[in-house]
């Protein structure tokens, strides 16, 4: 049995070297990389604690001074729109104390802490802190609450706790360019779905960027399909899949679908983006809608796995929008039931001792490069080089 010293992180370890390999040369990450607690406190510290994250979509945000509260790898972020139609993020602690402000989503003239009755703004401002008076150095403007790092693309909301992060723009790259013609600010978020997947983050995103495990996972709801690894600049990985149909309904399906995106030309108009945004945020761009799963990790063996569906505004101002779409929906459901499963079954197995990796396929070339980049930032610099 091969077998593997601990720590995974040592910085003479050479258990990595398959990993860096070509892809059709290279082995998967060894399994201990989605079960290890080093590894995975690590992935923490340097991956999603200094990367971009997906909270969601800017109607979440219907008005001025609605809010919702996201909890994510063990904090709770309140997301706001200000009286001036700005977007704001702010730790969801009060600066008293330290409890918890907010809960759900809704409209509010200010944040009360519900344990003492301190009020802040929806700029992060404190605006009430009763029975203060007599507390010595005490300034009402160094109390504000705690902010986070916000962005808005397409409408797509990100944030990063890193104090002074590259911009996403930057982390972008190209990516904007690439599916500027799905118009994607047009879009609405029609419905969302909320899982708890007994697997690590990777195995799930891994799972989203490959096309192999399509005919056996899901033989009826996508079928096979071949999506080639696209070229790319920033912190992401495409692939596009060529077909004259959208993939929102199962193949099989000879019901009437929405009308393309309107102004839609070029190579998106003849097929459909599959894409990673790393680290863990995954949008699907077919010729009328779009959906997106977002992988956050629990812990080193479960994962929330988060699900929106979205169309045009003028598709969903359609009479017919409510009937049509209900086909859409059980389709990218099952998708979802399909993928949750062959993940958790995945997950269940790798965790044997005796479980080693393995080699990958012509489809897998993505998966291989993830898995290069999750190294790259996890790992002592000098442990992985450029393949």
């Amino acid at each position: 049995m091969k077998t593997y010293k601990y720590p995974l992180l040592d910085s003479q370890s050479q258990i990595f070297e398959n990993v860096k390999k070509y892809f059709l040369e290279a082995e998967s990450l060894p399994p201990a990389c989605y079960k290890d607690t080093e590894f995975y406190n690590a992935e923490i510290k340097n991956i999603f604690l200094k990367s971009w994250l997906f909270v969601g979509r800017e109607e979440k945000l219907p008005c001025s001074l609605s809010y919702f509260v996201i909890d994510v790898l063990g904090e709770s972020v309140i997301i706001t729109k200000n009286a001036d139609g700005e977007i704001k993020a702010f730790h969801n602690f009060c600066r008293h104390r330290g409890a918890r402000l907010m809960d759900g989503h809704g409209v509010t003239k200010q944040f009360r802490c519900p344990y003492h009755n301190w009020g802040y703004s929806h700029n992060g401002d404190l605006i009430g802190a009763p029975d203060m008076k007599k507390t010595e150095n005490f300034c009402m403007k160094d109390n504000g609450l705690v902010k986070i790092k916000i962005e808005n693309w397409a409408g797509f909301l990100f944030i990063n706790f890193d104090s002074d992060p590259a911009p996403l723009l930057e982390h972008l790259g190209d990516l904007p360019k690439t599916l500027e013609k799905y118009d994607l600010i047009k879009m609405l978020c029609i419905k969302e779905t909320h899982h708890r997947v007994a697997c690590n983050w990777k195995l799930y995103t891994e799972v989203d960027m490959e096309d192999y495990h399509a005919p056996t996972v899901h033989p009826l709801s996508i079928g096979r399909q071949v999506f080639p690894r696209q070229p790319s600049r920033g912190e992401y990985e495409t692939t596009f899949y060529e077909n004259p149909k959208t993939v929102s309904v199962v193949p099989t399906d000879e019901g009437p679908v929405f009308p393309h995106i309107e102004g839609l030309s070029g190579k998106a108009a003849t097929g459909t983006y599959f894409t990673m945004i790393y680290p863990s945020f995954f949008l699907v761009t077919t010729l009328d809608s779009c959906w997106w799963i977002n992988k956050t990790p629990i812990n080193e063996t479960n994962s929330a796995v988060d699900v929106g569906y979205c169309f045009p505004k003028s598709t969903v101002a359609r009479e017919d929008f409510e009937e049509v779409s209900r086909r859409y929906i059980e389709r990218w459901d099952r998708v979802i039931r399909e993928d949750n499963n062959i993940c958790e079954r995945h997950q269940a197995s790798i965790n044997s001792r005796w479980c080693l990796p393995g080699r990958l396929s012509f489809h897998e070339e993505v998966v291989n490069a993830m898995n290069k980049w999750v190294l790259e930032r996890v790992m002592p610099k000098e442990v992985v080089s450029d393949v």
